[in-house]
């Protein structure tokens, strides 16, 4: 399971993640993490049978979490030209049988590689 972890500017000074680790037991493992004095947002995978401890050790040490969906298309805007397939590292963007394209959110990483080349701003990472 994937979640996103948003910590306020008080939080950055603390070792949350070692605490829930601690705590929970849980492996985690940081897939991208942005974190200053004045705030923090941090993208993590936890194990399936980890997961609702751990996301409930996080929410009790104040960290905002948000599970699943960070990645989105917006169906208006693509036009299913397929450059995004072609550059997702972990091949978490497909093709269905009608060559629309779709995310596969379990596999995505939240790189970013994908918003990047859309030449029509079709895909975009919610904040």
């Amino acid at each position: 399971m994937k979640a996103r972890l948003k910590f306020d500017k008080q939080r950055t000074a603390e070792p949350i993640i070692s605490t829930v680790v601690l705590k929970t037991k849980a492996l985690i493992n940081i897939l991208k993490a942005e974190v200053d004095e004045s705030a923090g947002e941090v993208l993590i995978e936890v194990p399936d049978d980890k997961a609702e401890s751990t996301i409930a050790a996080f929410k009790q040490e104040g960290v905002a979490v948000q599970v699943g969906g960070f990645i989105e298309i917006s169906r208006q805007r693509c036009i299913d030209c397929g450059h995004c397939i072609t550059l997702c590292p972990v091949q978490a963007i497909s093709a269905e049988e009608d060559l629309t394209v779709k995310i596969d959110q379990d596999r995505c990483i939240n790189c970013g590689a994908c918003v990047d080349c859309c030449p029509t701003r079709a895909i975009s990472m919610l904040q």
